[in-house]
């Protein structure tokens, strides 16, 4: 008997609770943050799946996969922006901003040079006429990726490296032999001695035993390149009869 008073007066209670305003408000209240509830996980993974991040030339392999397996090399930075530059883009960014205070803090003209460092050798080029601090400016922003300082002398100078021959090379250069048995490129046959580079000292008597003597011919005479595949054949053939270090410091002592 008790037990049903109970349970009756409970009911009673609860109808009178149901008719509260404030009972209302916490269901809906309730109602809401259960809603919420299940709606954050799929914002979160909105968050991972819509975010696209812009990887730097070269890193490819962040946005489609590490191919074969490999780490890209460079490590990307990303800023709040999302778009991804690389430790040497931030660091060359830094240096170009430097280069850019430096000419204009002085308003002097200066003399610009731009170098470029070719697998075959340097090539200079120097623009004529001094350039003034606006005028270097643009000269500065007319060569990104470019590395640059100013001499002691107050030039500017400009300078890249390209992975293959220089343009010069491409129409005149020879691999042959100087009169110290060093494999050299040339400009022009090995006869007019104007050398672009040197490499190794060989080991010629190797080569005599080993090699048909047509080829030690044209050795002497001048192997003619045109290309950056031509010059690495070239150069990877003869690289075999390279003296090592310890040998050709024997000879010179």
């Amino acid at each position: 008997m008790n037990a049903f008073r109970l349970k009756k007066q409970l009911w009673r209670r609860w109808r009178r609770w149901k008719k509260a305003p404030w009972v209302g408000a916490a269901c809906v209240a309730l109602t809401v943050l259960a809603w919420r509830g299940m709606q954050v996980p799929e914002e979160l993974s909105g968050l991972l799946t819509d975010k696209v991040w812009t990887v730097p030339e070269g890193l490819g392999e962040l946005q489609n996969g590490h191919a074969g397996g490999s780490m890209p090399v460079a490590a990307a930075v990303y800023d709040n922006t999302g778009s991804g530059r690389t430790e040497d883009d931030l660091a060359m960014a830094k240096e170009r901003e430097q280069l850019l205070q430096a000419v204009s803090r002085e308003p002097v003209a200066r003399t610009v040079h731009l170098k470029t460092a070719y697998i075959s050798g340097e090539e200079v080029q120097t623009l004529s006429g001094e350039r003034s601090p606006a005028q270097l400016r643009e000269v500065i922003a007319a060569h990104p990726g470019w590395n640059g300082w100013i001499s002691q002398e107050g030039d500017l100078w400009l300078e890249r490296s390209v992975n293959d021959l220089s343009p010069l090379a491409k129409k005149e250069a020879y691999f042959g032999v100087d009169e110290h048995g060093n494999l050299t490129l040339f400009k022009g046959p090995p006869a007019a001695d104007k050398v672009l580079k040197t490499f190794f000292q060989m080991d010629m008597g190797s080569m005599k035993s080993s090699l048909p003597e047509e080829i030690l011919n044209q050795l002497h005479e001048g192997i003619r390149v045109q290309d950056i595949e031509e010059y690495n054949s070239v150069l990877s053939t003869f690289s075999d009869y390279a003296r090592d270090t310890a040998e050709q410091v024997m000879q010179s002592e």
